[in-house]
Protein backbone atom coordinates (compact mmCIF):
# COMPACT_ATOMS: atom_id res chain seq x y z
CA UNK A 1 0.00 0.00 0.00
CA UNK A 2 1.99 3.13 -1.40
CA UNK A 3 -1.31 5.72 -0.81
CA UNK A 4 0.34 9.05 0.96
CA UNK A 5 -2.06 8.57 3.80
CA UNK A 6 -1.09 5.42 4.73
CA UNK A 7 2.05 6.78 6.26
CA UNK A 8 -0.23 8.87 8.48
CA UNK A 9 -2.23 5.98 9.45
CA UNK A 10 1.02 3.98 10.58
CA UNK A 11 1.91 6.71 12.45
CA UNK A 12 -1.58 7.10 14.11
CA UNK A 13 -1.82 3.61 14.53
CA UNK A 14 1.76 3.10 15.87
CA UNK A 15 0.61 6.68 18.58
CA UNK A 16 -2.71 4.57 19.43
CA UNK A 17 -1.28 0.71 20.21
CA UNK A 18 1.25 2.66 22.34
CA UNK A 19 -0.92 5.22 24.36
CA UNK A 20 -3.88 3.48 24.16
CA UNK A 21 -2.82 -0.23 25.59
CA UNK A 22 -0.39 1.63 28.42
CA UNK A 23 -2.71 4.14 29.68
CA UNK A 24 -5.86 1.16 29.55
CA UNK A 25 -3.66 -1.33 30.99
CA UNK A 26 -2.80 0.96 34.12
CA UNK A 27 -6.48 1.39 34.36
CA UNK A 28 -7.41 -2.34 34.27
CA UNK A 29 -4.79 -3.10 36.85
CA UNK A 30 -6.00 -0.40 39.12
CA UNK A 31 -9.54 -1.33 38.77
CA UNK A 32 -8.29 -5.17 39.18
CA UNK A 33 -6.09 -4.60 42.30
CA UNK A 34 -6.57 -1.67 44.09
CA UNK A 35 -10.66 -1.53 44.11
CA UNK A 36 -12.59 -2.75 46.54
CA UNK A 37 -15.78 -1.26 45.61
CA UNK A 38 -17.10 0.24 42.55
CA UNK A 39 -19.40 3.33 41.82
CA UNK A 40 -21.15 3.29 38.72
CA UNK A 41 -19.32 5.41 36.98
CA UNK A 42 -16.30 3.49 37.62
CA UNK A 43 -18.63 0.30 36.43
CA UNK A 44 -19.28 1.90 32.96
CA UNK A 45 -15.36 3.14 32.59
CA UNK A 46 -14.36 -0.48 33.43
CA UNK A 47 -16.14 -1.78 30.59
CA UNK A 48 -15.11 1.01 28.32
CA UNK A 49 -11.66 -0.02 29.26
CA UNK A 50 -12.57 -3.60 27.62
CA UNK A 51 -13.85 -2.11 24.56
CA UNK A 52 -10.76 -0.17 24.10
CA UNK A 53 -8.55 -3.62 24.57
CA UNK A 54 -10.77 -5.05 22.05
CA UNK A 55 -9.83 -3.03 18.90
CA UNK A 56 -6.28 -2.10 20.41
CA UNK A 57 -5.63 -5.88 20.12
CA UNK A 58 -5.93 -5.60 16.43
CA UNK A 59 -4.12 -2.66 15.51
CA UNK A 60 -1.13 -5.22 15.11
CA UNK A 61 -2.17 -6.63 12.50
CA UNK A 62 -3.92 -2.96 10.86
CA UNK A 63 0.13 -2.13 11.62
CA UNK A 64 1.41 -5.34 9.52
CA UNK A 65 -1.04 -4.79 7.26
CA UNK A 66 -0.06 -1.17 6.30
CA UNK A 67 3.44 -2.11 6.07
CA UNK A 68 3.34 -5.34 3.91
CA UNK A 69 0.79 -5.49 0.80
CA UNK A 70 -0.10 -9.19 1.61
CA UNK A 71 -2.46 -11.50 -0.30
CA UNK A 72 -6.04 -10.93 -1.39
CA UNK A 73 -6.96 -13.80 0.70
CA UNK A 74 -5.08 -12.60 3.54
CA UNK A 75 -6.66 -8.74 3.92
CA UNK A 76 -9.95 -10.55 3.13
CA UNK A 77 -9.54 -12.26 6.22
CA UNK A 78 -8.06 -9.58 8.49
CA UNK A 79 -10.99 -7.43 6.91
CA UNK A 80 -13.49 -9.92 8.40
CA UNK A 81 -12.05 -9.89 11.60
CA UNK A 82 -11.80 -6.35 12.01
CA UNK A 83 -15.45 -4.88 10.98
CA UNK A 84 -16.75 -6.94 13.69
CA UNK A 85 -13.92 -5.60 16.46
CA UNK A 86 -14.44 -2.09 15.24
CA UNK A 87 -17.74 -1.84 15.33
CA UNK A 88 -17.86 -3.31 18.92
CA UNK A 89 -15.31 -0.86 20.08
CA UNK A 90 -16.61 2.33 18.55
CA UNK A 91 -20.30 1.49 19.38
CA UNK A 92 -19.80 -0.07 22.95
CA UNK A 93 -17.65 2.86 23.32
CA UNK A 94 -20.69 5.33 22.68
CA UNK A 95 -23.28 3.27 25.07
CA UNK A 96 -20.59 3.11 28.02
CA UNK A 97 -19.59 7.18 27.31
CA UNK A 98 -23.40 7.82 27.44
CA UNK A 99 -23.65 5.99 30.20
CA UNK A 100 -21.17 7.83 32.07
CA UNK A 101 -23.00 11.24 31.15
CA UNK A 102 -25.95 9.69 32.30
CA UNK A 103 -24.66 8.77 35.85
CA UNK A 104 -23.11 11.94 36.53
CA UNK A 105 -26.84 13.71 35.51
CA UNK A 106 -28.31 11.63 37.55
CA UNK A 107 -25.65 11.99 40.28
CA UNK A 108 -26.11 15.73 39.59
CA UNK A 109 -29.57 16.55 39.37
CA UNK A 110 -31.45 13.85 41.48
CA UNK A 111 -28.90 13.40 44.01
CA UNK A 112 -31.40 11.76 46.58
CA UNK A 113 -34.26 10.59 44.86
CA UNK A 114 -31.81 8.30 42.63
CA UNK A 115 -30.71 6.72 45.48
CA UNK A 116 -33.79 4.45 45.62
CA UNK A 117 -33.25 3.37 41.81
CA UNK A 118 -29.92 3.87 40.60
CA UNK A 119 -26.97 1.87 42.12
CA UNK A 120 -24.22 -0.41 41.56
CA UNK A 121 -26.50 -3.17 40.79
CA UNK A 122 -28.32 -1.13 37.69
CA UNK A 123 -24.97 -0.18 36.70
CA UNK A 124 -23.81 -3.88 35.96
CA UNK A 125 -27.43 -4.71 34.07
CA UNK A 126 -26.73 -1.98 31.87
CA UNK A 127 -23.46 -2.84 31.25
CA UNK A 128 -24.80 -6.67 30.22
CA UNK A 129 -27.30 -5.01 27.93
CA UNK A 130 -24.65 -3.08 26.12
CA UNK A 131 -22.88 -6.05 25.84
CA UNK A 132 -25.74 -8.06 24.68
CA UNK A 133 -26.78 -5.33 22.21
CA UNK A 134 -23.03 -5.45 20.60
CA UNK A 135 -23.23 -9.36 20.17
CA UNK A 136 -26.74 -8.99 18.96
CA UNK A 137 -25.16 -6.09 16.20
CA UNK A 138 -21.95 -8.72 15.05
CA UNK A 139 -24.82 -10.85 13.40
CA UNK A 140 -25.40 -8.26 10.66
CA UNK A 141 -21.52 -8.18 10.67
CA UNK A 142 -21.13 -11.57 10.54
CA UNK A 143 -23.81 -12.48 7.67
CA UNK A 144 -21.91 -9.40 5.42
CA UNK A 145 -18.47 -10.94 6.20
CA UNK A 146 -19.49 -14.52 5.66
CA UNK A 147 -22.31 -14.93 3.40
CA UNK A 148 -22.52 -12.29 1.12
CA UNK A 149 -20.43 -12.32 -1.76
CA UNK A 150 -18.35 -9.96 -3.66
CA UNK A 151 -16.22 -9.74 -6.14
CA UNK A 152 -12.76 -10.77 -6.35
CA UNK A 153 -10.96 -7.40 -6.05
CA UNK A 154 -13.12 -5.79 -3.31
CA UNK A 155 -12.08 -7.02 0.34
CA UNK A 156 -14.97 -6.16 2.98
CA UNK A 157 -12.95 -3.33 4.12
CA UNK A 158 -13.96 -1.50 1.39
CA UNK A 159 -17.70 -2.20 1.94
CA UNK A 160 -19.02 1.42 2.32
CA UNK A 161 -17.83 2.15 -1.10
CA UNK A 162 -17.83 -0.74 -3.41
CA UNK A 163 -20.14 -3.25 -0.97
CA UNK A 164 -23.37 -4.78 -1.55
CA UNK A 165 -25.08 -1.59 -1.04
CA UNK A 166 -28.57 -2.68 -0.03
CA UNK A 167 -26.96 -4.49 3.32
CA UNK A 168 -24.58 -1.70 3.87
CA UNK A 169 -27.38 1.04 3.65
CA UNK A 170 -29.76 -0.71 5.89
CA UNK A 171 -27.24 -1.84 8.40
CA UNK A 172 -25.82 1.65 8.21
CA UNK A 173 -28.67 3.39 8.46
CA UNK A 174 -30.09 1.42 11.89
CA UNK A 175 -26.53 1.74 13.41
CA UNK A 176 -26.23 5.53 13.16
CA UNK A 177 -29.30 5.89 14.79
CA UNK A 178 -29.33 3.75 17.20
CA UNK A 179 -25.81 4.08 18.03
CA UNK A 180 -24.59 7.47 17.29
CA UNK A 181 -27.53 9.94 16.72
CA UNK A 182 -29.62 8.54 20.20
CA UNK A 183 -26.95 8.47 22.52
CA UNK A 184 -24.89 11.63 21.30
CA UNK A 185 -28.52 13.20 22.09
CA UNK A 186 -28.65 11.83 25.13
CA UNK A 187 -25.14 13.10 26.05
CA UNK A 188 -26.02 16.65 25.22
CA UNK A 189 -29.34 16.74 27.07
CA UNK A 190 -27.58 15.47 30.10
CA UNK A 191 -24.94 18.26 29.73
CA UNK A 192 -27.58 21.09 29.20
CA UNK A 193 -29.18 19.41 32.60
CA UNK A 194 -26.52 19.34 34.33
CA UNK A 195 -25.66 23.09 33.49
CA UNK A 196 -28.63 23.98 34.35
CA UNK A 197 -29.03 22.74 37.75
CA UNK A 198 -25.05 23.59 38.55
CA UNK A 199 -25.93 27.40 37.83
CA UNK A 200 -28.90 27.60 39.86
CA UNK A 201 -26.92 26.07 43.22
CA UNK A 202 -26.34 28.83 45.55
CA UNK A 203 -22.76 29.97 45.72
CA UNK A 204 -22.76 29.30 49.48
CA UNK A 205 -23.53 25.62 48.95
CA UNK A 206 -21.39 25.06 45.89
CA UNK A 207 -17.72 23.66 46.52
CA UNK A 208 -15.93 25.07 42.85
CA UNK A 209 -14.02 21.12 42.78
CA UNK A 210 -16.85 18.66 43.86
CA UNK A 211 -19.38 20.97 41.81
CA UNK A 212 -17.17 20.81 38.60
CA UNK A 213 -16.40 17.35 38.80
CA UNK A 214 -19.51 16.05 37.51
CA UNK A 215 -20.17 18.66 34.38
CA UNK A 216 -16.01 18.19 33.81
CA UNK A 217 -16.68 14.53 33.43
CA UNK A 218 -19.66 14.74 30.89
CA UNK A 219 -17.28 17.46 28.91
CA UNK A 220 -14.56 14.85 28.70
CA UNK A 221 -17.12 12.41 27.67
CA UNK A 222 -18.49 14.90 24.90
CA UNK A 223 -15.05 15.88 23.57
CA UNK A 224 -14.47 11.97 23.40
CA UNK A 225 -17.33 11.73 21.43
CA UNK A 226 -17.06 14.44 18.82
CA UNK A 227 -13.14 13.60 18.17
CA UNK A 228 -13.46 9.91 17.88
CA UNK A 229 -16.87 9.15 16.52
CA UNK A 230 -18.74 12.40 14.96
CA UNK A 231 -16.28 12.49 12.09
CA UNK A 232 -16.68 8.86 10.84
CA UNK A 233 -20.52 9.14 10.94
CA UNK A 234 -20.60 11.79 8.61
CA UNK A 235 -18.91 10.22 6.51
CA UNK A 236 -20.70 7.21 6.94
CA UNK A 237 -23.65 9.37 5.82
CA UNK A 238 -22.28 11.12 2.72
CA UNK A 239 -21.00 7.71 1.30
CA UNK A 240 -24.54 6.82 1.08
CA UNK A 241 -25.89 9.87 0.10
CA UNK A 242 -23.39 9.75 -2.56
CA UNK A 243 -24.02 6.02 -3.45
CA UNK A 244 -27.55 6.81 -3.27
CA UNK A 245 -27.73 9.30 -5.93
CA UNK A 246 -24.46 7.17 -7.61
CA UNK A 247 -21.77 9.62 -7.33
CA UNK A 248 -19.26 7.34 -6.77
CA UNK A 249 -16.93 7.03 -9.31
CA UNK A 250 -13.63 6.44 -10.94
CA UNK A 251 -13.02 9.96 -10.97
CA UNK A 252 -13.76 10.17 -6.53
CA UNK A 253 -13.50 6.13 -5.55
CA UNK A 254 -9.88 7.09 -4.45
CA UNK A 255 -10.42 10.04 -2.66
CA UNK A 256 -13.36 9.15 -0.65
CA UNK A 257 -11.35 5.45 0.20
CA UNK A 258 -8.50 7.63 1.96
CA UNK A 259 -11.34 9.41 3.95
CA UNK A 260 -13.05 6.69 5.23
CA UNK A 261 -9.59 4.98 5.84
CA UNK A 262 -8.06 7.95 7.76
CA UNK A 263 -11.71 8.68 9.72
CA UNK A 264 -11.64 5.15 10.71
CA UNK A 265 -8.31 5.46 11.96
CA UNK A 266 -8.99 8.66 13.73
CA UNK A 267 -11.74 6.23 16.29
CA UNK A 268 -8.77 5.30 17.45
CA UNK A 269 -7.67 8.38 19.05
CA UNK A 270 -10.38 7.06 21.76
CA UNK A 271 -8.75 4.71 22.97
CA UNK A 272 -6.01 7.42 23.85
CA UNK A 273 -8.67 9.47 25.37
CA UNK A 274 -10.79 7.14 27.65
CA UNK A 275 -7.72 7.06 30.23
CA UNK A 276 -8.38 11.06 30.53
CA UNK A 277 -11.89 10.26 31.56
CA UNK A 278 -10.76 7.38 34.35
CA UNK A 279 -8.02 9.98 35.58
CA UNK A 280 -11.60 12.43 36.22
CA UNK A 281 -12.84 10.10 37.42
CA UNK A 282 -11.16 8.29 40.17
CA UNK A 283 -9.98 10.33 43.52
CA UNK A 284 -7.56 8.05 44.27
CA UNK A 285 -6.00 7.79 41.35
CA UNK A 286 -5.32 12.00 41.07
CA UNK A 287 -4.10 11.29 44.54
CA UNK A 288 -1.86 8.74 43.90
CA UNK A 289 -0.53 10.61 41.01
CA UNK A 290 -0.16 13.42 43.19
CA UNK A 291 2.07 11.52 46.29
CA UNK A 292 4.16 10.41 43.33
CA UNK A 293 5.83 13.94 42.64
CA UNK A 294 6.67 12.85 46.93
CA UNK A 295 8.69 10.51 45.84
CA UNK A 296 11.90 11.43 46.68
CA UNK A 297 10.55 13.01 50.01
CA UNK A 298 9.23 9.38 50.65
CA UNK A 299 11.89 7.40 50.06
CA UNK A 300 13.96 9.95 52.34
CA UNK A 301 11.11 9.40 54.85
CA UNK A 302 11.40 5.59 54.46
CA UNK A 303 15.18 6.13 54.96
CA UNK A 304 15.16 7.77 58.05
CA UNK A 305 12.65 5.20 59.38
CA UNK A 306 15.17 2.27 59.02
CA UNK A 307 18.02 4.33 60.48
CA UNK A 308 19.51 4.68 57.37
CA UNK A 309 21.60 7.89 56.88
CA UNK A 310 24.67 9.91 56.04
CA UNK A 311 26.77 9.91 59.49
CA UNK A 312 28.41 13.31 59.46
CA UNK A 313 31.94 12.94 61.38
CA UNK A 314 33.73 15.87 62.42
CA UNK A 315 37.14 16.63 63.70
CA UNK A 316 38.20 17.26 66.62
Amino acid sequence: MKQWYCYILLILYIFALAVGILGNIIALLNYMCCKKSWTTSQIFLFNLILCDLAWILTLPFTIYINLRKPTAYETQTFCQFKKIFFNINIYGSIFFLTLISFDRFVGTVHPISSLQWWNQGKAKMCSMFVWFVLFLGCIPDFFLAFAVKRQEHITICLDHIKGPFIYINIFCIIRTIIGFLIPFSVMISCYIMTVKVLRNLPKRNTNGRKSGKPLMLISAAIIVFIVSFVPYHIMIMTLIILRIHKNVNMNNISTLSAAYEFLEGICSISSCLDPILYILASERFQKNWLAMKQHTKTICCFRRTRRVGVIKVTSS
